[in-house]
């Protein structure tokens, strides 16, 4: 059957057209995927975000503009076809997305941890009930080695849903002892706590440290002193000494 000229030249400025405007919607895509890129990681880098987070996550948005500019291109040359493929497409995306949706649901959360930064590689922080130094921290966990020298794998979406204490985020850390002393002695005085722990080690001048007095029964005071340190469990042998040398009339012990 011969061809009809007419509808040849039709099909072909047809096709022609689609494949001007496919040509543009590619370029435009590129180009707008590359600022999209370059931006997206300008912004990571204000926040201080890791190098390999900011990469990756340069290149998940790059690769979604592309995404779009290619489904974009697909529906000029498809038309009509463009929603039957479009719905196979998103019905494969969420049979995949169900199957994945605990790796996914841990890189995203790990995406979040390499960008928000709530610890950082060498902090001690404590989740579900683990301690430990963080060690690494990649897109799907997040590698602790405790004081005892074991490793826990913890998955990072574990830090959406639970509390984290991050042990090392402020340089100090609070410690209190308990002065007791006979009721008619003189009342004691922040000054003289002051001091008394001044010359103590590890002991931090800010904040610095207080009293308050507790109760007044049977005959006796009880007050607590409240100081800070940047390794705890070291400065509270050295106040007890420096209260029990400066109020050696009183009982200085830990509650």
């Amino acid at each position: 059957m011969p061809l009809d000229p007419a509808v040849v030249r039709e099909n072909l400025l047809d096709y022609g057209a689609r494949t001007f405007w496919a040509l543009v919607i590619a370029a435009v895509t590129l180009l707008l995927a590359r600022g999209v890129r370059a931006a997206t990681m300008r912004a990571l880098a204000r926040h201080r975000a890791y190098a390999n987070a900011t990469i990756l996550i340069g290149n998940v948005t790059q690769i979604a503009v592309i995404t779009i500019g290619a489904l974009a291109i697909v529906a000029i040359y498809t038309r009509d076809a463009f929603g039957w493929i479009l719905g196979s497409f998103s019905a494969v995306a969420i049979v995949i997305g169900l199957s994945l949706q605990d790796i996914l649901k841990n890189f995203f959360a790990g995406a979040w941890v390499l960008v928000e930064r709530p610890f950082n590689i060498g902090d001690v922080i404590e989740v579900s009930g683990f301690s430990g130094t963080v060690e690494d921290i990649s897109f799907r966990t997040t590698q602790l080695r405790t004081d005892d020298g074991r490793e826990v794998i913890v998955p990072n979406g574990t830090f959406m849903t639970s509390a984290v204490v991050n042990l090392t985020r402020f340089p100090t850390r609070r410690a209190s002892a308990w002065l007791v002393v006979a009721a008619d002695d003189d009342a004691i005085t922040a000054a003289d706590v002051r001091a008394a722990l001044a010359k103590a080690d590890g002991i931090s001048a800010e904040p610095p440290p207080s009293i308050e007095l507790r109760s007044v029964s049977d005959g006796k005071a009880q007050y607590v002193v409240t100081f800070w340190a940047a390794n705890r469990d070291a400065a509270i042998p050295a106040a007890l000494r420096a209260l029990r040398a400066r109020f050696p009339q009183g009982d200085v012990h830990i509650g």
